[in-house]
């Protein structure tokens, strides 16, 4: 196969070199059994300048530092790709919650924490893709061999493979979903999300590499328009979390009443063991944060002011705080928010101390 080559190689410098055109050479080369691929790879070698001899163009070559943003460009594609998808699902689950689905409490607890990680992975690897694809697109236009780039292609074959693989998962599994009957809106909804995902992927390096091949090296770059599409839809995903969660604001008021009844659990496990051990409910919450091994946090954490503790009658006493935000709300509760519900504002708790 080697010799093969080289002798095409010889056969078409011989044959610039006396004068002939490339179309004649590539038609001659086809009668006698080589391929278009191979012709045109030849062919292609040399530039269509006017000159005594073949003018070679110059070959694509490989440095450290086009490697490393090309692995930047895609490495951040398939992180942006992944988290937009799991942020698109937690958006679906939220809205299109099932009612018989046994994770269904634990996702609403974790509403908050899921999307903020989603969040913050597009909002920083999203102007990152952004960035190097522009940065390349640019290089490419200035220096058209680099399209001919070994990382570039090899990156982009690889992630052809990657995005018809998930194409091909998410299809079956909508199909055996359907023959199962088990198909929902939810599930319809999560499998169009991945298609557009993986779909938009291949076509868009599917449709590169197509006119890479049909209009050479120095084709016209593509997906500007995509680019922006898809900004747009993050915009939207991120803006639609962020309005779900409350955004920053809401989330630290959220955090301080965690940290309120995480307090207020702690007191009250304390109450318990001292009245094991005594008999009795203490008197206020300083003996009791005084008794030996015990270690409390029995104030406020933003006013200061020190949590009400009113004892009553034999074990039973009371446990009040004053609270930012209602558990009642979506999104706002945790497993302390269930076990400790509590409206905005002040909000007391009666309690046993003689609780197992």
């Amino acid at each position: 196969m080697a010799a093969g080559t080289q002798e095409l190689e010889l056969f078409v410098r011989e044959a610039l070199m006396r004068g002939q055109s490339k179309e004649a050479i590539a038609q001659a080369l086809g009668q006698a059994g080589w391929t278009a691929e191979q012709t045109r790879g030849v062919l292609d070698a040399y530039a269509d300048v006017g000159f005594v001899v073949p003018v070679p163009k110059p070959r694509a070559s490989l440095s450290a530092r086009e490697a490393f943003l090309y692995l930047v460009l895609f490495a951040t594609l398939y992180f942006v790709a992944f988290n937009l998808g799991s942020l698109l699902f937690d958006l679906i689950d939220h809205w299109l919650a099932d009612p018989v689905d046994p994770a269904r409490q634990l996702m609403q607890m974790r509403v908050g924490p899921e999307l903020h990680w989603s969040v913050a992975a597009v909002i920083i690897a999203f102007p990152v893709f952004a960035f190097v694809s522009a940065y390349l697109a640019r290089e490419v236009v200035r220096y058209p061999i680099k399209r001919l780039s070994p990382v570039r292609r090899w990156l982009t074959y690889l992630t052809l493979f990657v995005a018809a693989s998930v194409l091909i998962g998410d299809m079956t599994a909508l199909v055996y979903n359907l023959l199962d009957g088990e198909l929902s809106l939810r599930f319809v909804l999560k499998v169009l999300v991945v298609a557009a995902i993986a779909g938009t992927v291949f076509g868009y390096y599917l449709r590169d590499l197509r006119r890479e091949e049909t209009e050479g090296p120095g084709g016209r770059a593509v997906g500007r328009g995509l680019l922006f599409l898809t900004a747009t839809v993050m915009v939207a995903a991120v803006t639609t979390a962020l309005w779900i969660t409350g955004g920053p604001g809401t989330q630290r008021l959220i955090r301080l009443d965690q940290r309120r009844v995480q307090d207020l659990d702690r007191i009250s496990t304390a109450v318990a063991g001292y009245v094991a051990k005594h008999e009795r409910l203490p008197a206020d919450i300083k003996t009791l944060a005084d008794q030996p091994g015990v270690r409390l946090d029995y104030a406020d954490p933003v006013s200061g002011a020190p949590y009400l503790y009113e004892p009553g009658a034999g074990h039973a006493y009371r446990l009040c705080a004053s609270f930012d935000t209602d558990t009642a709300v979506d999104g706002n509760g945790n497993w302390y928010g269930r076990e400790w519900p509590h409206p905005e504002g002040k909000h007391c708790f009666d309690l046993k101390g003689d609780k197992e």
